[in-house]
């Protein structure tokens, strides 16, 4: 039995402890016997994951890593259906299709999710999973995470005094997000639920994101809720309708010091908003990606300016002063994050974040320094080794498909970027990736389509010159001179010394016949970038390299 927001209480079909040694219980309190090890990891991978969602591959990758593709899904499949059995006549709250697995986290009682409700037994010296030995390598690295994880977070909660839950944010390495739901007017009530499910969907396939979701724990209302002592951040919001436009107000919000780091609105078109019908998933997906994008864009850049506030005690704080070294784009910089994203994984090889970051660590020191195919291909195969130790994280993806398509391998580059799309996406660097594929390969227009989607997804990015750049160079082969210029200048504004786009101004402006802004453009490109010559214009992947060979005429 939990108590919900209003003061009520829930009886849940199943309660399952997983601080401390595994116990699974119907609500009478007669036990549940799982004899096998990996159906007990399973339940517990699926309990504290967002809104008890994972992908089968991220599954059968966590509990069979040194087993094929084959015969993991063939393992997970057999596990399944044991943990159905078990769970009878309760099966119902695991849920699977074809690519997910589900455990209806509104009809079990997790006693992590509840921290507030273990006062009684917690003595300090529980462990997460007490006791579960799994033979896999990859189970082992989650497992050594989640105890870290967990640990801090009943420390935290046991500091706040008795009978109180301490108002402390999560630790700096993992940022917590739980999802209110959003006010309305009583007749957009279904809106306002349909879209807040979006949000929560949204949001989780960031994985860098601990989260929460509110409404587990409070029947979906917030009207005197005392806030999860785990969450650090809240997205709050307003639905309201304007004519034909479904509008949302949100804001991210820091719990502890009530600051907002992000407001803003987010629309949508519908014939009738109050009464959208089958339309209303669709409409509410659209908007919600709007609002992940947008808001774990926020999220990442505080994260990144406070760690360099304190000292780094963790691997994950470590990852965070990486980031922040790479957002400096500098060739010391891009050092310093290699050493930190290196050192991590040569004592962590399981920490996905740092190997992600490695990646892209190469991939961005490969832009800016003009490295050779072997550099581009180590970026690749460092994007390659995060995907695998995380098959549902869209970042490796992306990654991977930036490196392919700068080695000229334009179907891989494609199926690497829409994969990381599909997974994510709110994942704007993935939509600035398919705009350059497609402008590369000869459609601008639709290029243009998914550079204006990655700049709406992440307008305050601090490499948003890059979604620009790119928007230049997409106008420029489209044939629209005033909008090449406009975004190459807007590039330029928010990065002086990116020479792409100096470059597409010029070409630009050449192509306007004006010879005098020619020649200033070719000054200012040449004062940032002195070395600029014609091997920076054969560099560029493009699949009709007359494209090369006009520019460069055209530069030279």
């Amino acid at each position: 039995m939990v108590v919900v927001a209003d003061g009520s209480h829930k009886t849940l079909g199943l309660k399952l402890n997983v601080i401390g040694p595994f116990d699974l219980r119907l609500s009478d309190g007669s036990g549940i016997t799982i004899t096998s090890k990996k159906a007990r990891a399973l339940l517990a991978l699926l309990a504290v994951a967002p809104g008890g969602r994972r992908e089968r591959r991220w599954l059968q990758y966590k509990l069979w890593s040194e087993r094929g593709e084959r015969e993991g899904a063939a393992s997970l499949r057999q596990t399944l259906s044991a943990l159905r059995r078990a769970l009878a006549p309760m099966d119902e709250v695991l849920q699977a299709d074809r690519t997910t697995v589900a455990l209806s986290l509104d009809q079990v009682d997790v006693d992590a999710l509840n921290l507030g409700g273990l006062a009684d037994r917690l003595t300090g010296q529980e462990e997460f999973l007490e006791g579960l030995d799994v033979k896999d390598p990859e189970f082992d690295n989650w497992l050594r995470e989640q105890r870290g994880f967990w640990t801090r977070q009943i420390d935290a909660h046991q500091g706040g005094g008795a009978g109180e839950v301490a108002p402390v944010a999560a630790p700096l390495d993992v940022p917590c997000v739980t999802l209110m739901p959003f006010a309305s007017a009583d007749h957009l009530a279904p809106q306002a639920l349909e879209l807040g499910e979006q949000v929560l969907d949204q949001l989780a396939r960031h994985r860098w994101i601990s989260f929460m979701d509110w409404t587990v724990h409070t029947a979906r209302s917030a009207a005197g809720a005392a806030r999860p002592a785990t969450a650090n951040y809240a997205v709050t919001g307003q639905l309201r309708t304007d004519g034909t436009q479904l509008i949302l107000t949100a804001e991210l919000t820091h719990l502890t010091t009530g600051q907002s780091v992000k407001r803003a609105q987010f629309t949508a078109l519908a014939a009738d908003p109050a009464d959208m019908g089958a339309d209303l998933a669709a409409v509410a997906r659209e908007l919600a990606i709007d609002v992940a994008g947008n808001f774990s864009c926020a999220l990442a850049q505080a994260y990144e300016e406070r760690s360099q506030s304190r000292a780094a005690q963790s691997d994950a704080a470590l990852v965070w002063q990486g980031r922040w070294h790479i957002n400096r784009l500098t060739p010391e910089d891009f050092e310093k994050a290699r050493m930190i994203f290196e050192d991590i994984t040569t004592r962590n090889p399981g920490h996905v974040e740092a190997h992600i970051y490695l990646a892209l660590t190469t991939l961005w020191r490969v832009w800016t320094c003009r490295a050779d195919p072997r550099d581009i291909k180590l970026a690749r195969r460092q994007a390659q080794r995060a995907i695998k130790l995380d098959v549902s994280d869209g970042r490796g993806y992306w990654i991977a498909g930036c490196a392919e398509c700068w080695l000229g391998n334009k179907s891989a580059a494609v199926h690497y970027t829409d994969e990381a799309i599909r997974l994510c996406p709110s994942l704007a660097f993935a939509h600035d990736q398919r705009g350059t594929n497609l402008a590369y390969d000869g459609d601008p227009l639709a290029a243009i389509n998914a550079l204006e989607r990655a700049i709406r997804l992440a307008p305050h990015h601090p490499q948003r010159f890059c979604f620009e750049g790119e928007y230049a160079l997409a106008a420029l082969l489209a044939g629209d001179l005033s909008a090449a210029l406009q975004h190459a200048d807007h590039a330029l504004l928010l990065r002086p010394a990116y020479w792409y786009s100096h470059m597409v101004k010029v070409l630009a402006l050449h192509r306007m016949g004006r010879p005098d802004a020619v020649a200033r453009a070719k000054r200012a490109l040449y004062e940032f970038e002195p070395r600029f010559n014609r091997s920076y214009i054969n560099w560029l992947p493009f699949s009709d390299r007359s494209q090369n060979a006009r520019m460069i005429d055209e530069m030279f």
